[in-house]
């Protein structure tokens, strides 16, 4: 086991990786997070979090919603399009999405339903706010749920 972790697991970001396109670097860390269904107004408390892997040039991250969901995101940078390749995985279940800065946010759109988004609306250093959103069809962005995080110490 020890070798996996080894083998998985990188220090830091490698130098490769170019600092501009470093759009997820200040997630690496565990935070607490309160995840909220917009249609319900229901909070589910958790955890997320973060590492570096594969010789720094992806990330990954483990999000734990007790009794609702248990699943893992693998970010992989693409040095072709200088965006990242996304997978979140739970049981049952493959997604897939391709992550571009839009402006100040960080905009992760589904590849089988590009209406279907998921936005990193804000990251600093000790706290984050994100996004599942739905594009409606004239356009206007329905947020279904809101995740903020706060940094563990």
């Amino acid at each position: 086991m020890q070798n996996f972790i080894k083998a998985l697991t990188s220090e830091r970001k490698n130098t490769e990786l170019p600092e501009d396109c470093n759009y997820f670097g200040k997630l690496i860390g565990s935070w607490k997070i309160d995840y909220i269904d917009n249609s319900t107004s229901r909070v589910r408390k958790g955890e997320w979090h973060f590492s570096w892997v594969l010789e720094g040039m992806a990330i990954q991250d483990v999000i734990v919603l007790p009794g609702f969901e248990y699943g893992t995101t693998l970010r992989v940078f693409n040095p072709d399009t200088r965006g990242w390749d996304v997978a979140y995985c739970f049981t049952g279940k493959i997604m897939r999405f391709e992550a571009r800065k839009q402006g100040d946010r960080i905009v992760l759109t589904n590849t089988e339903d590009d209406r279907r988004k998921w936005v990193f609306a804000k990251i600093e250093d000790k706290h984050f706010h994100w996004q599942d959103v739905m594009v409606e069809d004239d356009g206007k962005w329905h947020v279904n749920f809101d995740l903020y995080a706060k940094r563990m110490k």
